[in-house]
């Protein structure tokens, strides 16, 4: 059954309700977990000796049943609470998932039996962290975007070793023991050298969004478009930075390209939230992007 409803949060449904409050969304299910964590202890109690089968069937059962619970409550969020919050419960509730299917699955080998708590902790971590899940999109998407700026900022601080020399793979050359540091022709170094700057400006650009447009912003489309630009620029940094690595100034170039699109992308959609001098700001992003 766990198995179905993991296929089930995965699927996309397209929920209406004009009503729906995802500050009391979240109150409930961070309940549920409740629920789940306390079910979680009677249960592990059940399963240890001296073990009675009635007990252990009955905390199955009502496990079972909270899971129930959860799943189809995750079901009721609409389409309009935002698709990053809705993301981020449903990851909580695949967390949720799997260490009920752990904790089920501990008891089964009996060399298994003296670790009954190590799953059951899981679970109630688990339960414990719903409640920083987010109570709106905005919530949603500023937790988000702290993570996208920690992977731009250690993307920012790799091409800067690159270009300043000090990069060292992780790998070996044909020499065992040797590291294969990347040296790149005057041209490949000029590139590099952009690519260093855009970068730069990238993680720039996304403190000034998070800082002047997020937390002044309540529209769900609007925030869940930003983010996936945002998201997606950052994929494209790590394209950026690991193809300095083939020391090939055309291919390179063809990419740096391919970022100042994306960035341009970011910059307009930012732009439609900003407002007075911050709109001006990323109007003159837009404008040293396309000038590029």
């Amino acid at each position: 059954m766990c198995n179905l409803y993991l296929e089930e949060i995965r699927e996309e449904r397209n929920v209406t309700d004009d009503k729906f409050n995802t500050v009391t969304f979240k109150d409930t299910m961070v309940n549920l977990g409740k629920v789940l964590s306390h079910d979680a202890t009677k249960f592990t109690l059940s399963c240890k000796p001296p073990r009675k089968p009635n007990d252990a069937i009955r905390m199955i059962q009502e496990i079972s049943n909270t899971v129930y619970r959860i799943v189809g409550f995750y079901h009721t969020i609409p389409v309009s609470a935002g698709k990053i919050y809705k993301t981020q419960y449903r990851l909580a509730v695949n967390e949720l998932i799997q260490g009920v299917m752990s904790l089920c699955s501990n008891f089964l080998p009996e060399e298994h039996k003296v670790s009954f708590m190590v799953p059951t902790a899981a679970i109630w971590d688990s339960c414990k962290e719903l409640v920083k899940l987010p109570k709106n999109n905005q919530e949603a998407v500023i937790q988000a975007w702290h993570e996208l700026e920690g992977t731009l900022k250690d993307a920012k601080t790799e091409v800067h070793e690159i270009v300043a020399g000090e990069d060292r793979s992780e790998g070996f050359d044909d020499n065992e023991g040797s590291d294969d540091e990347t040296e790149l022709g005057q041209e490949e170094l000029e590139v590099a050298k952009s690519c260093a700057k855009l970068v730069d400006m990238a993680v720039f650009v996304l403190q000034k969004i998070e800082r002047r447009c997020l937390r002044n912003s309540e529209s769900v489309t609007w925030l869940d478009d930003v983010y996936t630009a945002a998201s997606q620029l950052v994929d494209e940094t790590d394209l950026l930075v690991s193809q300095i690595y083939d020391e090939d100034a055309a291919y390179m170039k063809e990419q740096v390209k391919r970022y100042i699109e994306h960035s341009t992308s970011l910059v307009k959609i930012a732009k439609q939230e900003a407002k007075g001098e911050h709109a001006d700001w990323f109007a003159m992003c837009e404008n040293k992007y396309e000038s590029m």
